[in-house]
């Protein structure tokens, strides 16, 4: 008998996984000015100059890109868990 994981404790284990890789890279990586990580739904930080302060500011990718990545791959795995189990009907 093998013990599986349910989706959601796939899903949220992938997410916060995938989170604090991006929190990582998003502290690690050097933007210059008017320079953007990311656009639209994925937006992860921007750097920019708006009158005379430099501005830093996080997207809502930051939210969205692991509940995506968590979604995607806690899929799979499921899928793959499910098309190798054996049927229980002969």
């Amino acid at each position: 008998m093998t013990n599986k994981l349910s989706f959601c404790t796939l899903f949220v284990s992938i997410s916060v996984v995938s989170l604090f890789m991006i929190m990582v890279y998003i502290t690690i990586s050097p933007l210059e000015l008017n320079e953007t990580i990311g656009s639209g739904l994925f937006y992860l930080k921007g750097y920019y100059e708006e009158g005379n302060m430099i501005v830093t500011e996080q997207g809502i990718g930051v939210v969205t890109l692991p509940l995506a990545i968590g979604l995607v791959f806690a899929s799979l795995i499921k899928g793959i868990q499910f098309f190798k189990t054996p049927s229980a009907i002969n």
